[in-house]
């Protein structure tokens, strides 16, 4: 059996030293690369996922997702990106928002100049957030600076976008669970006005051409984020003009446990099938509808 191909530990920034702004690569093995500027063999590589790992801003890592990660590309022969970013801990105090959500978008900017080559479409980019994850990746989507800084074609790339138990309303978050100031201080300081302004709900956001593909998802068994966090922000992006925007609180499992479940990987995998954006020549390689994909895990 080939097993996908697992590349760890690449810096997203060029000469840091810092395993916070790493990144893993796990790509299907059957995948060639592709040396030269020919369109027809790039449109024979798989689109990317790009997994964001929550912590509340002051924990997590990458090595968490792994597991579903490699999952995930068995499954779809997507390949799969899992990043770090810098945290707000006791020990770098300065790191505060939006730094999070800059490494990020420097590590989507890396994986828009590799694609040919470790072997995936860099221009078909699919965000996975988790938690604060989830608020990342939508920072990446509503505040356009953060991508056009590197490339202003950037936010073209983004196909679709997966909120899993996300936090997208930083104000709303602290005055239901007043105890989370200790993860909320520390990344956003002691302004609750900036918690506002720092929340994709409260802010009437300029300059938005499209919404991507959206899919929410929260699971009624969460007990460490409110299903409203999600709901509301599903209401924020119809309200903002999104079209294929869908919330799904079908899926079993708390805050963490959903990721260890295979119906999640099955949403995941529809959804980006079913957006139909510029995924064709790619099912075609595939020849196989959802009903074939198998999930052993």
């Amino acid at each position: 059996m080939n097993l996908p191909i697992i590349y760890k530990d690449i810096s997203y920034i060029p000469n840091s030293t810092n395993s916070q702004q790493t990144l893993d690569l796990i790509i299907p093995p059957f995948v060639n690369k592709v040396e030269e500027e020919d369109d027809d063999e790039k449109s024979l590589l798989p689109p990317i996922i790009v997994i964001i790992h929550g912590g509340a801003w002051v924990s997590g890592d990458k090595n968490d997702f792994t597991t579903m990660g490699h999952n995930l590309c068995e499954s779809s022969h997507f390949a799969i990106a899992i990043v770090n970013y810098r945290l707000s801990t006791k020990e770098n105090p300065e790191i505060k928002h939006p730094i999070h959500v800059q490494d990020v978008a420097s590590s989507i900017y890396w994986i828009s100049q590799h694609g040919k080559e470790y072997g995936f479409q860099e221009t078909m980019i699919y965000l996975a957030g988790h938690s604060v994850g989830a608020f990342i990746s939508g920072q990446l989507i509503f505040i356009p600076e953060f991508l056009d800084s590197h490339n202003p074609k950037l936010s073209e790339y983004i196909k679709g976008v997966i909120g899993i138990q996300g936090i997208y309303d930083v104000y709303s978050l602290f005055q239901i669970w007043p105890e989370y100031i200790k993860y909320i201080e520390p990344a956003f300081g002691k302004d609750e006005l900036f918690y506002k302004k720092s929340s994709l709900t409260n802010n009437n956001i300029k300059g938005i051409d499209k919404i991507p593909p959206y899919l929410i998802i929260h699971s009624k068994e969460d007990e460490l984020v409110d299903v409203n966090q999600s709901y509301n922000y599903y209401l924020y992006l119809k309200n903002c003009g999104g079209i294929n925007i869908e919330f799904n609180t079908s899926l079993k499992g708390n805050h963490e446990g959903i990721l260890q479940t295979e119906e999640l990987l099955k949403v995941i995998i529809e959804f980006i099938v079913m957006s139909e954006l510029n995924v064709k020549d790619w099912n075609k390689l595939m020849n196989e509808t959802m009903d074939k994909i198998k999930f052993d895990l």
